[in-house]
């Protein structure tokens, strides 16, 4: 792929000539403006733009200018996903509230608080379920139920989350959330060293191997901020290709 592209340089679009590039030391200068650029840089910068307009954002995204901030905000909205999250959601929290019903009923039959009837009856080995043993179902239902919020919130995501990147030199953040409810992640544009889009991979508790694509963006302080991993394909490689264009200006 460097053998066959025509590095251009990122500062003022001349393409930098064969003889200005050294892959063995990662460097591209340019005679125009007279500044050396990192090859694999330009190289990422130009595989993103690819078959792209950024001018014309895909469904999904908006890219706002307003004085001296840009903002691309990114939708996670997918229907297939959402039904897909939806499904294992109501299936896994439907067998877990079972169990919960059963955990709630003991707990309140231990506190003599009287309980609707279509509870299920807090009962183990004939006998009613002890404080002690209450306790440890609740114990050890929380990772359960901890699972199972975190699949409804999969869901909501994959419905109407978002991803917006705000750019400005007074503070530049990473939000993501639903509305504005969510978690925001700071960052100085004047800092960003690159901006790519990365896989990271993992193997399971079955030993099944894992993927999961983000939009990164790196700082030269070595701060990493990884985002967009709900985004479609589309949306996530524009996302990536306009804050390059954005940042490393």
């Amino acid at each position: 792929m460097m053998e066959e592209m025509i590095p251009t340089c990122p500062k003022c679009s001349s393409p930098i000539q064969g003889d200005d590039v050294n892959a063995s030391t990662d460097i591209a200068f340019c005679r125009s403006c007279n500044v050396a650029h990192k090859l694999s840089v330009i190289i990422r910068s130009g595989e993103l733009m690819v078959g792209l307009d950024l001018n014309k954002p895909p469904k999904g995204v908006c890219c706002n200018t307003f004085g001296t901030s840009t903002t691309v905000v990114a939708s996670h909205r997918a229907l297939g996903a959402a039904l897909g999250s939806l499904a294992v959601a109501l299936f896994w929290n439907g067998i877990t509230s079972t169990f919960v019903l059963l955990a709630l009923a003991s707990t309140l039959k231990n506190m003599n608080v009287t309980v609707p009837e279509w509870f299920p009856a807090p009962e183990m080995n004939g006998s009613m379920m002890g404080v002690g043993m209450t306790l440890f179902l609740w114990l050890f239902l929380t990772p359960f139920i901890v699972i199972g919020m975190g699949m409804l919130g999969a869901f909501l995501m994959a419905l109407g989350g978002k991803t917006e990147v705000h750019v400005d030199r007074g503070g530049s953040y990473v939000f993501t959330g639903i509305g504005f409810l969510g978690y925001r992640r700071r960052f100085s544009a004047a800092d960003v060293l690159d901006v790519r889009i990365d896989d990271v991979r993992w193997r399971d508790s079955d030993g099944d191997s894992r993927r999961k694509t983000h939009v990164v963006i790196e700082t030269r302080t070595g701060k990493v901020i990884r985002l967009g991993s709900m985004l479609t394909e589309e949306r996530r490689k524009f996302v990536a290709a306009f804050l390059r264009r954005t940042l490393l200006k």
